[in-house]
């Protein structure tokens, strides 16, 4: 009578097609035990295992000198790694402590979770891992008590990041439960001698492409870039362009959310007669250097610097984080946005910029920008044509119930336009200014004492006749007013602010507002005027 293999835990990770040698992929090879393994259906089988130290746990000197350490005895690790070559894949199986041996940059990423959408039962998901790709990403983890759909996990497909994923597979083979991200967790009944089999199945699923016809088809929308070599291989392309004059789709802009009534202008160094400019080009970063050209070390070394009116610096950043960048490598379109490379759809981008070209543009005039901050701008608006604009900026309304108070719009403009104003910034910027005007549109059009305490702040002319009732759909209007010094006519921005703006854009018109865009242009002596420090 045969054995049936025991259950066993499988953490399964698979090489780059590049690393074809063991030593390709794990790391100080030489100084691990080396145990061949002979495997039908393996082209090679090798097992290493690292040495194993005693140490005493290290908080046992919290108890010092009240224990004797010896007393709670020692930590032995142990970790080994199973190297397996099958068909024209490398995996690696990794036990105990042995995915330390695995060098990262040389594994498959988003492997694990790759395969585990196309082996998942997707009406059997247990658990999934997300994050956004905005400034301050949230990283969640949303799980359930009973196997259930993608559709309840809150999930928002243009702006969320699928990391990690864990369900019943559809074949009882890969066991009652799998989990994917770079590595493919796995509970099998397996040996040895069935591995082989195993792996092979795994890998057909892999390269399977079926998951992008089902409800995760949305995956491969956006995802962030973490292949070290590939993240090398882009900046060298942006390094490229910028060194040689070619800005065509890089910017640079602020990549956080500042406060810019007090934010005046940008410094490239905080050496005393440093010249302070209004916004911050790539062209007088490249001029405040010694060498006038830029590499990686020096983006992440250099710092830029928002400075308020006395030159005290109130923000600081390396340089590579404001730069704001697109690029197509064979054939793919990435973005680099706050540090980070992400991979775009081409299918995806298309979709977004054109839904974004086709937004309607705002039919007025606003007047030239020529100020120090948007609080200045937004005072000498309502000042110069009181009969048409009201100051609402700062103004805020708290709700009953509502977590913090919302500011209505920064111009109220003819009794029926929302607009807001913000300088052009880095995708996290715009994005808040577009979930500002979402905030406030929801609630004025669903809220009457929002409506009610508004009126209080309306001149008599300007007044609401109704507060208790909803507005009349397309009765008014939502106007993002973005103040950009570029010389184009056309507004420009990050793409990731894109996929913000259409979906704001969407909910907005859904509760009845007409929405608009706005460039606002900054005066042409404004753009060329640096202050000197010190003088």
């Amino acid at each position: 009578m045969v054995d049936k293999p025991k259950k066993t835990d499988l953490n399964i990770y698979l090489a780059k097609s590049g690393a074809v040698m063991p030593e390709d992929v794990i790391k100080d090879i030489e100084k691990l035990k080396c145990f061949k393994i002979s495997v039908e259906g393996f082209d090679a089988c090798r097992v290493y295992i690292k040495k194993t130290f005693s140490n005493l746990p290290r908080w046992t000197n919290f108890f010092t000198p009240s224990i004797d350490p010896d007393e709670f005895g020692f930590n032995s690790s142990t970790g080994a790694l199973l190297y397996a070559k099958v068909d024209d894949g490398v995996f690696m199986l990794s036990f105990g402590q042995g995915f330390h041996l695995i060098d990262s940059a040389m594994i498959e990423m988003n492997f694990g979770l790759r395969t585990s959408l196309n082996l998942i039962d997707e009406e059997s998901i247990r658990s999934i891992d997300k994050s956004s790709f905005e400034q301050h990403p949230t990283q969640s983890r949303e799980q359930t008590g009973i196997a259930t759909e993608l559709q309840y996990f809150g999930l928002n497909i243009e702006q969320d990041l699928l990391r990690a994923i864990t369900g019943k597979p559809q074949d009882e083979r890969f066991g009652k439960r799998v989990s994917g991200m770079d590595a493919l967790k796995l509970n099998v009944e397996v040996d040895l001698q069935k591995l082989p089999k195993l792996l092979k199945s795994i890998y057909t699923a892999y390269k399977d492409e079926r998951y992008k016809k089902g409800p995760f088809a949305w995956v491969d929308h956006i995802g962030e870039v973490r292949d070290k070599q590939l993240h090398a291989a882009l900046d060298s392309i942006i390094l490229e362009r910028i060194n040689s004059g070619a800005y065509q789709n890089i910017w640079i802009s602020v990549p956080d959310i500042i406060d810019w009534d007090r934010v005046v202008g940008f410094k490239y160094s905080t050496r005393k007669y440093a010249p302070r400019y209004y916004d911050i080009r790539i062209p007088d970063f490249i001029e405040s250097l010694k060498e006038k050209k830029v590499d990686i070390d020096k983006l992440y070394k250099r710092k830029i610097y928002c400075v308020d009116s006395d030159d005290y610096v109130v923000y600081e950043r390396p340089a590579y984080r404001f730069i704001y960048a697109e690029a197509v490598y064979k054939s793919d379109v990435y973005i680099l946005n706050n540090g980070k490379w992400y991979k775009v759809s081409k299918t995806f981008a298309d979709q977004v910029n054109l839904f974004f070209s086709g937004i309607d543009k705002y039919n007025k005039t606003l007047p030239i920008y020529n100020d120090e901050t948007e609080g200045d701008y937004n005072e000498r608006v309502e000042a110069e044509d009181p009969g048409s604009f009201v100051l609402l900026d700062k103004k805020n309304i708290r709700v009953t119930g509502a977590a913090s108070p919302v500011e209505p719009c920064d111009l109220y403009r003819n009794g029926n336009e929302f607009i807001h104003v913000k300088r052009y910034g880095g995708s996290s910027v715009l994005s808040h200014l577009f979930n500002q005007g979402l905030v406030s549109g929801e609630l004025f059009q669903m809220e009457p004492e929002f409506r009610q305490l508004l009126n209080s702040k309306l001149p008599d002319n300007y007044k609401l006749k109704d507060v208790i009732n909803r507005p009349k759909t397309n009765e008014y209007h939502v106007v993002f007013a973005i103040i950009s010094e570029s010389d184009e006519d056309e507004l420009s921005i990050p793409f990731f602010s894109r996929i913000s703006l259409k979906h704001v854009l969407i909910r907005l018109q859904a509760i009845g507002f007409v929405v608009t865009v706005a460039k606002v242009h900054v005066d042409e002596i404004k753009k060329k005027t640096k202050k000197i420090s010190g003088l």
